[in-house]
């Protein structure tokens, strides 16, 4: 029996050069082109001017009117920045030394800011636009993620745009300027789609974790599953991708949303490294202290929502921080003890260091290459999830090997049961071969209705899962049937018979109850066609043991419907059939029904259609076997109508 070897390292090096071959490609050069754009003020005698509102206090109307010398030149260097509380204003000049009109889009180079109000001048006064992340997208000129306006500049002529960025904690101003609308246009088309793709892939590794946790419900793919989930979250917050989708959500629940996600995909993160490297048994002390870490992170969600703080987020990230530096130690001395899934943690956590490195850089030196470098942090943290994943899958591998080898050892062990039990009833017929010989038959076939039982219940047993007690009363009630087979058996033999009138469906009902359930569960449609005002003269526990045991022999051979049908024929009887969507009825086998032939003993054969050909014989009926018209087999029989009954109808 072949066996899932797992993932071994080369296809992992393989599938990780690909992945940072194309996310690197898809983020950093697809996205990453800035062709078209002229960072102001530029050489083409643009410039930009800014100053601050303390409080936010002047008028909308004001910065027309504002001196000359209150305005300060923006060098273009970093970002123009105000405190919270305060508004920044910014005026840029944009000039067109050109014969033709430019049809450009001015933009704010960070997603960052909850209102952002443009006023452009032009020779019929200012135009008023609104855009910013807490603006709805119905009243943005261009909806999505950019704060950003269409402007026009006459031919060699210039445009006065006023811009005025609040944010709750503060406000990040960058003008930057497209001449040309289409360049924007694409540039935003190339983000969006590079950004969609790598979230998409984000979205299929939660869902295979999600589904492969429904289907295993182990702990450890389970806090995975939310692991990725809240880092999806994330990106989808800190990528400003909500106003993309039309969703509008400013400061300060935007930064709480994401201290909220942040703390917890540590505390997921830190659940699944207990339960994945197996601390509890290995490293019981530092188990404990990685429980203590997780009551911290649950402490921390609770402090954005008592009270909006900026500093929040940055606690979260060097949070977060402190708990992957303290994993990958954690998953370092685990390794080097022998914990073989270990190496995933080491490699998944130098993936997202290694595209963390960028963003660091960019906070400690140079602010302007922050969304280059978060692209880095998107590709690292692409590669820390799918290495995890590739870790869950390794994990699964070796958990379905281990399990193709016990159940191997089960059914070695079954089959020696099966054939000492087999030996056992051979020896038990040879000792009977002088007793009445239709006892002796009787005998053989208990022997074999035996066997399948009893070898279910020992399988139960050896499994010792939970469905046992359900595999035991299925055996029970099995074993029930057989004795009161038996009994009826030996009344045959005795030639008691008691004939009275019964209504059809009152007959073939206590049969449907017994075996609807098992129907139910083997996803078997137990359909039931008899009319209640059809009514027959026969013994009553003979016709319900004759049902009774036609379908259950319909039900063990059904793929998914089984039909009990009751008709009157026109000949003063009522036929009695039990049809099955399974395979056909071979016509061997058919034929030896209608001949009254016992079958052969098989290991499927057994008591019931035996029995049910000699209750056929106490109630001067026979068995009539053939093929269903869509497949299947039918069996049926015909009892007698109570005479008033055939009157009436005559």
């Amino acid at each position: 029996m072949s066996t899932q070897r797992p993932i071994s390292w080369l296809p992992i090096m393989g599938i990780l050069v690909l992945v940072v071959g194309v996310l690197g490609w898809l983020l950093l050069v697809f996205a990453g082109n800035p062709a078209g754009v002229i960072h102001l003020p530029g050489a083409q005698g643009s410039k930009v001017d800014y100053f601050t509102d303390k409080g936010g206090r002047l008028p909308l109307e004001a910065p027309e009117l504002r001196p000359s010398s209150d305005w300060r030149r923006w060098s273009g260097e970093g970002y123009l920045l105000s405190k919270r509380g305060d508004v920044l204003w910014v005026r840029v000049t944009l000039r067109n030394q050109g014969d033709r009109v430019i049809r450009g889009v001015l933009d704010n180079d960070d997603f960052f800011a909850d209102q952002a109000d443009a006023w452009i001048v032009g020779k019929d006064g200012p135009v008023h636009i609104v855009s910013g992340e807490a603006v709805p997208a119905a009243e943005k000129v261009l909806p999505g993620r950019e704060v950003a306006w269409p402007v026009t500049v006459p031919a060699r002529s210039e445009c006065v745009v006023y811009l005025r960025v609040a944010n709750f904690f503060g406000a990040y101003a960058r003008p930057v300027w497209w001449p040309e609308a289409t360049d924007f246009h694409v540039a935003r088309m190339r983000g969006s789609l590079a950004e969609g793709l790598y979230m998409g892939g984000l979205l299929a590794l939660l869902g295979y974790n999600t589904l492969l946790w429904l289907r295993m419900r182990a702990t450890d793919i389970g806090w995975y599953a939310l692991y990725l989930g809240s880092m999806a979250a994330f990106m989808l917050l800190a990528r400003a991708q909500l106003p993309g989708l039309g969703w509008a959500l400013g400061s300060p629940w935007l930064e709480t949303a994401l201290t909220l996600v942040v703390v917890l995909s540590g505390f997921f993160l830190t659940q699944f490294a207990r339960v994945f490297l197996e601390l509890k048994t290995g490293f019981p002390r530092t188990d404990r202290w990685m429980r203590g870490w997780s009551v911290v992170l649950l402490g921390i969600v609770v402090l954005p929502l008592a009270t909006p703080w900026g500093r929040w987020l940055s606690l979260a990230v060097q949070t977060i921080t402190v708990t992957h530096v303290g994993l990958l130690v954690v998953a370092l001395v685990a390794w080097r003890t022998g914990v073989r899934q270990a190496r995933y943690f080491l490699l998944s956590f130098g993936c997202l260091f290694a595209g963390s490195l960028p963003m660091v850089a960019v906070w400690f030196w140079n602010d302007l290459f922050r969304d280059a470098a978060m692209r880095g942090l998107m590709i690292g943290s692409a590669l820390e999830m799918l290495l995890l994943s590739l870790a869950v899958a390794d994990r699964f591998a070796q958990a379905q090997k281990k399990l193709v080898e016990e159940t191997e050892q089960r059914r070695m062990i079954e089959e020696a049961y099966a054939d000492e039990l087999e030996i056992e009833v051979r020896e038990r017929t040879r000792e009977l071969q002088a007793a009445n010989a239709d006892k002796d038959r009787m005998l053989a076939v208990i022997g074999h209705d035996l066997r399948g039982p009893l070898t279910g219940l020992m399988r139960s047993a050896d499994g010792s899962t939970g469905d046992f007690a359900r595999d035991a009363a299925r055996t029970g009630r099995a074993l029930l049937l057989m004795i009161e087979d038996l009994v009826l058996w030996a009344r045959l033999r005795a030639g008691t018979r008691v004939v009275s009138m019964h209504q059809a469906h009152a007959l073939v009902m206590p049969a449907v109850a017994l075996h609807h359930s098992l129907a139910e569960r083997d996803g078997v449609e137990l359909a039931l066609e008899v009319p209640e005002d059809l009514r027959v003269e026969t013994d009553l526990v003979l016709s319900q043991t004759l049902v009774r045991n036609l379908l259950a022999n319909a039900l063990k051979f059904a793929r998914a419907r089984v039909v009990l049908r009751a008709e009157d024929d026109g000949e003063g009887g009522v036929r009695l059939t039990v049809g099955n969507d399974g395979a056909v009825l071979p016509a061997a086998v058919a034929a030896r029904l209608a001949a009254g032939e016992d079958e052969p003993m098989t290991a499927t054969g057994g008591m019931g259609l035996r029995l049910c050909r000699e209750i056929c014989l106490a109630l001067d009926t026979k068995l009539e076997a053939r093929s269903g018209t869509g497949g299947g087999a039918e069996i049926g029989f015909t009892l007698k109508k109570p005479a008033a009954t055939t009157e009436r109808n005559s």
